[in-house]
């Protein structure tokens, strides 16, 4: 995802599936730690994965900041 000169990269190979980055954003947010109203979602099914952004999400960095495993990460000025 790329807005405004930053840009956020996922790894899934990195991903646990802890869901620190959407307790993060959604207690940022909505002063609640609810996974559900978090910008960020974390899909991790047995058959599918991934990371999406809702569209609401402005590319903070909270989610990447608080990553403990490398798989997101925020590029400043777009380049990655």
């Amino acid at each position: 995802m790329t807005k405004e000169g930053r840009k956020i990269l996922v790894n899934l190979e990195k991903c646990a599936g802890c869901l620190n980055c959407q307790i993060h954003c959604s207690f940022t947010y909505t002063g609640t730690f609810n996974p559900a109203e978090a910008r960020i979602q974390v899909l991790r099914g047995k058959t599918t994965r991934g990371i999406t952004f809702t569209e609401e999400c402005n590319l903070c960095g909270i989610c990447a900041r608080h990553c403990v495993y490398g798989g997101i990460a925020l590029v400043e000025g777009g380049q990655g």
